[in-house]
């Protein structure tokens, strides 16, 4: 199996450019500025349904949170008519032909967020965050056909052992903070055909920093600064490489 991992793809975080967050101005405000694609925190209400939520809780008009888990969708949207199934920010992303990182709060969501996603044809556009590396290892053996990122939580000591063992489980990639995507860990990771993420940043300094050393998906709220730094030629839309079965 082979792929490239050359790209640079811009992702517009949750509540960027200022916009409310688990909202779909999040993913219009990232397109119009300049990004590639969007990420997406998605969590499940009481009776399965899947929806944006990026710390659990939804927030009624009166102030009062409640907790996406413990209330239907219905009972939910009636109180905060502003939650958004995950399904209509995804047909929304594929609108805007941009790509999806989505973080799952609730891992049986996998099931039904594959089918929404095969459904629109948009499964290979689609990678899933957030998910530690021994947890995101066990998920990307089970579901071969899903992009799985693991998290790194440090630089590890032993770049070569941790990047064998990533390709071998099937990780898509690896996600980490800014300061912990080294040149070292970037080149073995391109050299093992896989992809690199950063967290969420906004600091410009840093932002220029993952595009000269090559990360291939850059998380921040501020993709019109990152627009602008990015070569020639790299603003442009692309598809990603992404790995066919």
């Amino acid at each position: 199996m082979y792929y490239t991992n050359k790209e640079i793809f811009v992702l517009s975080s949750v509540g960027c450019m200022d916009t409310e967050p688990d909202g779909l101005e999040s993913i219009l405000a990232g397109n119009e500025e300049g990004a590639k694609g969007c990420c997406l925190s998605v969590d499940m209400t009481a009776d399965g349904i899947a929806v944006l939520s990026s710390d659990g809780y939804c927030v009624a008009a009166d102030g009062t949170q409640m907790s996406i888990a413990d209330f239907s969708y219905a009972e939910l949207h009636q109180v905060a008519p502003q939650l958004i199934p995950a399904g209509q920010a995804i047909e929304l992303a594929r609108t805007c032909q941009a790509k999806i990182a989505i973080t799952v709060h609730n891992q049986t969501l996998l099931p039904q967020l594959r089918m929404t996603l095969r459904h629109v044809n948009y499964l290979d556009d689609t990678i899933f965050v957030g998910l530690g590396l021994v947890e995101a290892a066990r998920i990307a053996v089970a579901n071969p056909d899903l992009h799985i990122m693991g998290e790194l939580p440090a630089l590890p000591d032993n770049i070569d052992a941790l990047v064998q063992a990533a390709q071998t489980t099937g990780l898509f990639g690896l996600r980490a903070a800014a300061g912990d995507l080294t040149s070292r860990l970037i080149d073995a990771c391109k050299q093992a055909g896989l992809f690199t993420m950063s967290l969420p940043t906004n600091n410009e300094r840093t932002l220029a920093g993952l595009i000269h050393s090559g990360v291939n998906f850059i998380e921040t709220g501020r993709p019109d600064i990152t627009a602008m730094l990015l070569p020639a030629g790299q603003s442009e839309p692309h598809q990603i490489p992404m790995m066919r079965y």
